[in-house]
């Protein structure tokens, strides 16, 4: 049954206040999930799975599903999934949702709502999560891969840093009901091994250095930190303008700071 014939056979009405652009190419969908790379010993996190496109390939891989959806009125919908038994769905806001009973290594596959991915990634990046497959809006998710230099944001900087991201592919606005104003894309995040620094720190600073992003980092940096810690940087520069490396070797220069 299409997306559409299920909305249709249930009554729902998508809401355009929770960002409800549902996935109706199930050949996408598949390659989605098979980007994941799942087995069965998984545990995959689908945020989101609205009418089910991509849940109806996740649970064919065998791996343990938990879905988690904050529209009740679809429960319904997703009741077809019952008859699975590696299946569990949870109707609650996914921003309130305890990640942490999730198992260390834990997937995500999900379509993201465009108006929350800023802390939708925060909180998959804070997780103990080892690889994520998402679909985002494409702008936001062309910023993500935006090299030194370029106008990226903190967000870039702090993705680029702590996975290795990839564009998977770009998905045209119309494999989506209801038809969204923009184009989408798929990118893969995985976990590097060699960052060794708490996530959450290196965020915020991160965050902090990108304060006012057309200001140098020296003005930045003295809003909440002793500047001479820094001589061997060239403060002059923008924060945009920084290798990756640089920041993480500015984050370690910034811990040692008393």
């Amino acid at each position: 049954m299409k997306v559409s014939d299920f909305l249709k056979e249930y009554n729902v009405k998508l809401l355009k206040g929770l960002g409800q652009n549902f996935l109706t190419n199930t050949h996408i969908a598949k390659k989605i999930v098979e980007r994941a790379d799942i087995n069965e010993n998984d545990v995959v996190l689908e945020i989101g799975p609205g009418a089910g496109t991509l849940t109806e390939f996740l649970v064919l891989t065998g791996a343990k599903i938990i879905a988690v959806e904050i529209d009740k009125r679809l429960k319904p919908i997703l009741e077809r999934f019952n008859k699975y038994d590696n299946i569990e769905i949870i109707f609650v806001d996914f921003l309130k949702f305890d990640v942490s009973v999730l198992p260390k290594g834990f997937k995500v596959v999900a379509n993201i709502p465009y108006s929350i991915t800023g802390m939708i990634l925060k909180k998959i990046l804070f997780s103990d999560f080892s690889k994520a497959v998402l679909m985002v809006q494409k702008e936001v998710g062309d910023r993500l891969l935006l090299p030194p230099g370029a106008d990226r944001n903190f967000l870039s900087v702090v993705v680029q840093s702590y996975t290795m991201v990839r564009k998977v592919f770009d998905v045209s606005k119309g494999n989506f009901v209801p038809r969204p104003k923009v184009d989408s894309v798929v990118l893969e995040f995985e976990k590097t091994e060699d960052f060794k620094y708490d996530i959450k720190e290196f965020w915020d600073f991160v965050s902090k250095c990108f304060g006012a992003k057309r200001k140098t980092l020296q003005n930045n940096l003295k809003r909440f930190t002793r500047i001479e810690c820094f001589s061997k940087f060239d403060l002059k520069k923008r924060p945009q303008e920084l290798e990756n490396e640089e920041f993480l070797e500015l984050f370690e220069t910034f811990k040692g700071c008393k």
